[in-house]
């Protein structure tokens, strides 16, 4: 079982004033950013890497040499960044629809053909168990 913390013990033990000058120290500047993704961590080198996959360097051959660095990346991230900062890696229209669904049209309606929906109901209508489009 924890104990009760008393913060009217620990208010009279708090030095205020140097914990008002630090926060203060603390507002002055940028706070450390936290390394999330490979791309954070190659964002530096981005240029130089940039440079020398374009002079024909592979990446895996860039991640041999990161590698080497002591820079731990694969080469499927490798290039998916060189691909981003190239412009290659741009959303398209066509992967924003392949993302919201392939049976879907420019309207957000289903693009089934009529003749498929027409055969599900004539078969529901002969009895038999039709295929539910929700199914699929």
């Amino acid at each position: 079982m924890s104990t009760r913390t008393d913060y009217a013990q620990l208010a009279a033990k708090v030095d205020y004033a140097a914990l008002e000058k630090k926060l203060s120290q603390l507002a002055q500047r940028e706070p450390p950013k936290k390394r999330r993704t490979a791309e954070d961590l190659l964002e530096p080198l981005r240029e130089k890497l940039l440079a020398l996959y374009r002079k024909g360097w592979s990446s895996a051959q860039l991640v041999e040499e990161l590698k080497a660095a002591g820079v731990p990346v694969n080469p499927a991230r490798m290039r998916e960044c060189l691909n981003r900062w190239t412009g290659n890696g741009k959303r398209t229209m066509k992967s924003r629809a392949s993302r919201t669904g392939k049976n879907k049209g420019d309207n957000g309606q289903s693009t089934t053909p009529v003749s498929q929906v027409a055969r599900s109901k004539s078969a529901t209508a002969a009895g038999q168990s039709a295929l539910q489009l929700d199914d699929l």
